[in-house]
């Protein structure tokens, strides 16, 4: 799907309040509601807006453990290891890199032990040989957003 201008300020708008009313996101954008009902659809049907999601404060929850992982593996089984991590729930991000390790992680868990028991069902993975943790001790920014920057959308 290719965004217009359009599509740009909606996604703008719904990223900062996905909640927003129909009526609101109009007065936003400049769009007639009825064109915001068909937008909204076309985008969402593309996959261009992939899901509505509620972000939860981690300290409302105790879920305040959070590491960053690098994860040593064979080459034959980079796939395999990277599907199985995405299995695990306390791993929240899974990226493929070029850097030192050919894979990271982000881990979120509740306590020291939490932490401990995820930290050793990775390490059980067929195909992990090594893995690095770094702990998080401040978080000074963290979004789940991608940044709308009309300038570079192709």
């Amino acid at each position: 799907m290719i965004l217009e201008d359009s599509d740009i300020k909606i996604l703008y708008e719904l990223q900062k309040n996905a909640k927003i009313s129909y009526r609101e996101l109009s007065e936003n954008t400049g769009i007639p509601s009825s064109t915001l009902h068909d937008r909204v659809k076309k985008m969402t049907d593309e996959g261009v807006i992939k899901e509505y999601i509620t972000t939860i404060s981690d300290e409302a929850v105790g879920c305040t453990q959070i590491a960053i992982i690098g994860i040593e593996t064979g080459a034959e089984l980079y796939g395999e290891v990277a599907s199985n991590l995405t299995k695990l729930p306390e791993i929240t991000e899974v990226y493929g890199t070029t850097a030192q390790y050919d894979l990271m992680i982000k881990l979120r868990a509740y306590n020291r032990n939490h932490l401990g028991v995820t930290l050793n069902k990775i390490r059980n993975i067929q195909g992990v040989n090594d893995i690095n943790v770094a702990i998080a001790l401040e978080v000074f920014k963290e979004e789940h957003s991608i940044p709308i920057m009309p300038e570079f959308i192709l």
